[in-house]
């Protein structure tokens, strides 16, 4: 079976191949900016949606879509468009707890399913100092809330302090919900990800 992974994003290529599924990463068809939502949880679906369907798989093939956002309340923070953006978005989630709420969909020729998943994330507080520093160090402009779990500052570390939940979701891409989703698909994951997972992150989930 062809396996289409609608994404870019070198960490949900990274997750995806945890699975032990041999699969094709594609750029999605889909303006992200075009996408309103009342929740976030609306939001992320509706794009995890949108990036499955806008790749036609071979028959009997499928496509995997999915997206991320940190929302504060009801401030809802997807990429940030510019370097401002993402020092505004860093500075509203110093010391603070956030959601993060991950949307992943399978969808073939004639059938679409998606899920969404949630944890929770807690940041330290940090300056903005350590905040310039976190710009010129990593490439913010594609993570949701401009931050990633996994980046670590020298002499400071993560940006987090403390999470609940998945981990995959907060990466990117929640396999426990996509493997399930991949069985009504008649697809069954080939290796135990969740070891990959606590080897590549010292988390088991």
């Amino acid at each position: 079976m062809q396996i289409i992974l609608a994404s870019d994003s070198p960490r949900r290529k990274q997750l995806l191949s945890w699975t032990g599924l041999e699969f094709k990463a594609v750029s999605h068809r889909v303006d992200e900016e075009e996408y309103r939502g009342d929740t976030a949880e609306d939001l992320v679906g509706q794009l995890a949606i949108a990036k499955a369907t806008s790749i036609e798989p071979l028959s009997g093939g499928i496509v995997i879509g999915s997206d991320l956002v940190v929302a504060k309340r009801d401030k809802f923070m997807s990429k940030p468009k510019d370097l401002n953006q993402a020092r505004e978005y860093l500075r509203l989630l110093s010391g603070k707890t956030h959601s993060v709420f991950c949307g992943v969909a399978v969808a073939s020729r004639d059938k679409v399913l998606m899920s969404v998943a949630s944890s929770w994330v807690g940041m330290k507080p940090y300056d903005d100092k350590i905040i310039e520093a976190y710009i010129k160090q990593f490439h913010v402009l594609d993570k949701g809330g401009a931050y990633a779990i996994q980046f670590e500052l020298s002499g400071y570390g993560s940006l987090v302090k403390m999470f609940g939940g998945g981990i995959t979701t907060i990466i990117g891409l929640p396999l426990e919900h996509l493997e399930n989703l991949l069985k009504e698909f008649g697809v069954k994951v080939k290796a135990d990800w969740t070891k990959q997972c606590k080897i590549e992150t010292g988390y088991e989930f």
